[in-house]
């Protein structure tokens, strides 16, 4: 797909590709040759440019560490997209865009990673996406999805696909991996000085490009001013928690508050160890969880998901090799056989087994003293 942008005396020819199908190659080729452009603009940003010439990144992420800084579920999310894409075909992702760089690079012309920075991407998406369309998202490590032909695409990458297959249930996807890159790469490729162009972007963003680079105010994002409900819920549910013991054992009697923190040990102990179980962690890690859990879900700063990927990150560190393969993975079973990727399911289905048990404990209390 090619369409031709003119403005005032500059000439831009965008090539919507298919990031999984080989002919895309190819009509990136013929379009450079054709236009003979002075300026060339990728839809990559510096990480995803690195991976793509055989740097990931990943053998030097220390697992540990980003657990630690709380970067475990920005991590697990960045995996299910990019396994989700890989499914899509059979080719390596983005070779046609390697391609554009290095016939640039070749040709001395004037070359651009156009694309907002990967992590930020990540990070807008991970923010807005609603609490209905995270367990959705979470869904997806279970149901999985069919792989589709490489041939048959002529759409985008890891995320764009993604929302073109479930864009109505995935609204928040939409404009943040769609409409806002649009603007944020109109916005780079009209920065620069050139008369002609050669643009290559995804097939699903070439429309929305086009728009955005006519348009005479472009359009701009900001992050979304929800009311904080989740930031509320973390400091009230514990709060309330510890208050309904206390009212148990001075109010009802010594035997109600011993159940009531009996069941609230229980619980927590138990179905945060269980997801330390689901993740094929160590035994080891399973108890760190079960006696963490009761602990850390009285402590907003400290999950239990956390402390129990950082002990099997550190108890059974991933080896470069682990780390390496980890970003090739096609399935999302391959999680489970990966050291790197079960402390990553560790962090994530640990911590979603002691919210569960924080809730269902709170309920229990409830019921005891009202």
């Amino acid at each position: 797909m090619r369409k031709k942008v003119a403005l005032e005396n500059r000439e831009i020819e965008i090539v919507g590709t298919s990031h999984v199908a080989e002919g895309s190659i190819q009509e990136v080729e013929k379009a450079i040759a054709e236009v003979q452009p002075d300026f060339v603009g990728v839809e990559l940003d510096q990480d995803r440019y690195n991976a793509l010439k055989g740097d990931s990144g990943w053998k030097d992420l220390d697992v540990a560490d980003a657990v630690k800084n709380g970067k475990g579920f920005l991590l697990l999310f960045r995996l299910i997209l990019s396994i989700f894409q890989r499914k899509a075909g059979n080719s390596m992702p983005g070779k046609e865009m390697l391609k554009a760089a290095e016939l640039a690079e070749d040709r001395d012309i004037d070359l651009e990673l156009i694309d907002q920075d990967i992590n930020t991407t990540f990070q807008r998406a991970r923010d807005k996406l609603t609490v209905k369309e995270k367990l959705k998202l979470a869904a997806s490590l279970v149901i999985g999805s069919e792989s589709i032909e490489g041939q048959d695409l002529l759409e985008d990458d890891i995320i764009n696909k993604l929302v073109e297959e479930l864009g109505e249930e995935y609204p928040s996807l939409a404009e943040t991996f769609l409409y806002e890159r649009n603007s944020y790469m109109a916005n780079k490729i009209l920065e620069k000085d050139f008369n002609k162009a050669v643009v290559v972007v995804g097939a699903a963003h070439v429309e929305g490009l086009m728009d955005e680079m006519k348009a005479e105010v472009r359009t701009t994002y900001t992050d979304p001013e929800n009311f904080p409900w989740f930031k509320i819920a973390t400091y009230a549910i514990p709060a309330f928690i510890l208050a309904g013991l206390g009212y148990s054992f001075w109010k009802i009697g010594m035997g109600a508050g011993a159940k009531a923190t009996g069941v609230w040990i229980g619980l927590n102990g138990t179905l945060a160890a269980l997801g330390a179980i689901i993740a094929r962690s160590h035994p080891l890690t399973w108890l760190v969880a079960f006696i963490a859990a009761p602990l850390t879900s009285l402590d907003p700063a400290l999950g239990a998901g956390m402390v129990a990927a950082y002990a099997e990150a550190k108890l059974y560190p991933p080896t470069v090799g682990e780390l390496e393969d980890l970003s090739k993975a096609t399935e999302y079973g391959q999680l489970w056989e990966n050291q790197a990727g079960r402390v990553l399911l560790t962090f994530v289905i640990v911590s979603i087994g002691s919210a569960a048990a924080t809730f269902l404990s709170a309920g229990y209390i409830a019921s005891v003293i009202f």
